[in-house]
């Protein structure tokens, strides 16, 4: 691809076309390979990391609207990689929480998306790929 070298200066466009594209290959593979959507790993993954949860505060956590999380924990239930049952601390409130085929297909999610990452990142060496995420993330979290 031949950018123009004043795009190519600025490193948050660089770090977009990189974002982009690695992006596009793994939702096309995540769908492809394990049958998720990139939103529907990523509700999988909030699941797995902090347990199970209100519909609402997970769809808060990951920035997604209330419809848009109700349509993908409908069609996680729907697949059985999902249940959503009464929450023991209030009996008003469901929580959702992962099945044990949830978990597996998390698993190989997860190991699909370091392949992608891996061959994304192929031209960096180790050192650079882990100096590379400490400065994505610090630039992120701060």
């Amino acid at each position: 691809m031949d950018l123009p070298p004043t795009l190519l200066a600025f490193p948050t466009f660089v770090l977009h076309k990189v974002g982009t594209g690695s992006r596009r290959a793994l939702a096309g593979r995540l769908s492809e390979e394990v049958g998720l959507s990139l939103w529907e790993f990523a509700v999988l993954a909030a699941l797995a990391d902090f347990g199970a949860a209100a519909q609402r505060e997970v769809g808060d956590r990951l920035g997604l609207d209330p419809s848009d999380m109700v349509r993908l924990m409908d069609g996680l239930i729907a697949a059985g990689l999902a249940v959503r049952d009464r929450d023991p601390a209030d009996r008003r409130r469901y929580r959702i929480s992962l099945t044990p085929d949830g978990q597996e297909a998390l698993t190989r999610a997860r190991a699909l998306v370091a392949e992608v990452e891996r061959e994304t990142l192929a031209p960096l060496t180790a050192e650079e790929r882990e100096l590379l995420h400490e400065l994505v993330t610090k630039v992120f979290t701060r």
